[in-house]
């Protein structure tokens, strides 16, 4: 970056030092421009820009190109919006602290700075905003979740949320994606299900793949440090986007959420914007149903109902069980325990683990 100046200089002072060395006075320009002295007067005192007609006017009645007295005018008026900048910039370098700035460098989502001011600059170029203070109070609370859920880490959250949507960007810009159709979606249930069984190969892709050809975005994002962040559910254009962090990675729990937030998309409206924890006590009515969806879509009802009655749990029982259901058996597991008929300490080996490429 070349020099830039602290200050901004009207190009009223170049016109000044102009009369001067022609012994001319702001009459004398006014009589050749055909300007009313006042106007003249405006420009030289800094109070009136110079427009393309002037310069033109400027160049013959005192010399210069029309460029000339162009290019001081737009000097002027970025050098002023640059300092302006500046102020709004110094105004806001305590917000940096609230960020995950160190864990954004590390991600390569802005440049690594030592001046804080640099810093900020850095996250509204990340957020394309003109305002951290915009980002912390309208882009996380604008999610359908509880306020003192939001309030702990909110910056963090919105970093998270900001990383999934420029994915989501990246994503639309390899892959075909195409027109929303939630019927499609209902029809590709089965095959997202069945995905629970798979536990090697690069069924990721695949995955991304299946959603996009029914209008469906999905991105992996790893949790930021205190956020705890495993899904979230937002309409970008015409299109759902969907983004996990697979916090924890266990199977059965990506499985979960992936389906809670299909059930978002499937029943709820485009303007809403829904975020879940791993951690979720207090639940909207909006996110009772897309667990009951979730649940009903991964081991339906009359299922889980049957296999209650039967009050085995044994490992044996439920590996057969979840054979008969065709699902991972771990995903059984995992029901259990949410329901509170298995410890959450056993069984921990049938927790498969997935590989997703989270950014």
């Amino acid at each position: 970056m070349g020099f830039q100046s602290n200050t901004a200089i009207h190009p009223g002072r170049t016109i000044n030092r102009f009369l001067d060395s022609l012994d001319m006075t702001q009459k004398n320009l006014s009589e050749r421009t055909g300007v009313t002295e006042k106007h003249i007067s405006c420009i030289v005192n800094g109070e009136a820009s110079i427009t393309s007609d002037m310069a033109v006017k400027l160049s013959n009645a005192i010399g210069g190109d029309p460029s000339f007295w162009n290019n001081l005018q737009t000097n002027y008026d970025q050098t002023l919006a640059r300092l302006k900048n500046d102020e709004l910039a110094a105004t806001e370098v305590n917000y940096v602290k609230k960020f995950p700035y160190t864990e954004l460098v590390k991600r390569g989502m802005v440049d690594k700075k030592t001046k804080s001011i640099d810093k900020v600059r850095e996250l509204w170029k990340f957020f394309g905003v003109n305002s951290l203070s915009a980002v912390s109070t309208t882009e996380a609370t604008a999610w359908r979740r509880g306020v003192v859920e939001l309030d702990a880490k909110s910056e963090s959250l919105a970093a998270w949320l900001r990383c999934g949507e420029l994915e989501a960007k990246k994503l639309a810009d390899s892959i075909d994606i195409a027109p929303h159709d939630a019927e499609k979606l209902k029809e590709l249930l089965p095959k997202i299900r069945a995905y629970t069984t798979y536990t090697q190969g690069d069924f990721w892709s695949e995955l991304q793949r299946d959603l996009a050809g029914v209008g469906v975005v999905l991105v992996a994002v790893r949790h930021f440090p205190g956020t705890k962040a495993s899904g979230a559910t937002r309409w970008i254009g015409d299109n759902p986007v969907i983004e996990l962090s697979a916090y924890g990675r266990d199977a059965d729990k990506v499985w979960f959420t992936l389906l809670h937030e299909i059930g978002h998309v499937l029943k709820h409206g485009k303007r809403d914007k829904f975020i879940s924890f791993t951690k979720d006590n207090e639940k909207t009515t909006e996110e009772l149903e897309a667990d009951e969806f979730a649940s009903e879509t991964l081991i339906p009802k009359k299922h889980i109902d049957e296999f209650l009655l039967k009050g085995d749990f044994s490992r044996l029982s439920i590996i057969h069980f979840a054979n008969e259901i065709q699902i991972h058996p771990g995903v059984v597991v995992g029901r259990l325990k949410n329901m509170h008929l298995l410890p959450y300490n056993v069984m921990q080996d049938m927790h498969s683990k997935l590989t997703v490429r989270e950014v």
